[in-house]
């Protein structure tokens, strides 16, 4: 007869698919190498509100200077009016009769289209100038310190439309003839 030990021996492991347990230090503090949790403000948020912050008190600080400056000179807001003038002066002395119109005379010299954009939005090229339906244009007047001011109605296939408010001119766009080569 023989008799079996009644004790088995111990079993080994030796691959395991389960994650070990780690051992923390005891103070996590001393170590250079534990990172410390990110909080709200930290990095580049700080910055950000800071940024922010300071954005804003520039902001406001401008707002009540201007507000002052705008009080100080009576208008709000500082829109530019336009004055009224008075042509009493051009009257005669002691005459009560209001003066006689200023007259200009729109000559074709006054209105250079030099381009034309049929496009959205329609522009054109007055006098140097690019302009859009609707825009004002300024003439001034040959041999005068009185300027015209038109409005551009409508810009078509080669003539522009303009209206003093009571009148409708047209004008034509011109092209310029190319210059001739210089021969040597």
């Amino acid at each position: 007869m023989h008799l079996v030990p009644n004790q088995l021996p111990p079993e080994r492991l030796i691959v395991s698919m389960e994650a070990q347990e780690s051992r923390l230090a005891e103070n996590g503090a001393d170590s250079p190498f534990v990172l410390k949790g990110a909080g709200t403000m930290s990095g580049n948020s700080r910055w950000a509100f800071i940024g922010a912050i300071i954005g804003a008190v520039l902001l406001s600080i401008g707002g009540i200077i201007y507000t002052r400056v705008a009080a100080q000179e009576g208008d709000r807001f500082g829109f530019h009016t336009f004055i009224k003038a008075r042509t009493h002066r051009l009257a005669e002395p002691g005459s009560a009769a209001p003066p006689a119109p200023i007259v200009i005379q729109l000559s074709p010299e006054m209105v250079r289209v030099s381009a034309i954009a049929l496009g959205h939005p329609r522009l054109a090229v007055i006098n140097g100038k690019t302009v859009a339906e609707g825009d004002n244009v300024r003439l001034q007047a040959p041999n005068a310190s009185i300027a015209l001011i038109l409005r551009i109605v409508k810009i078509g296939d080669g003539s522009i439309d303009l209206s003093d408010g009571t009148k409708a001119f047209s004008a034509q766009l011109t092209i310029p003839s190319p210059a001739k080569p210089k021969n040597p």
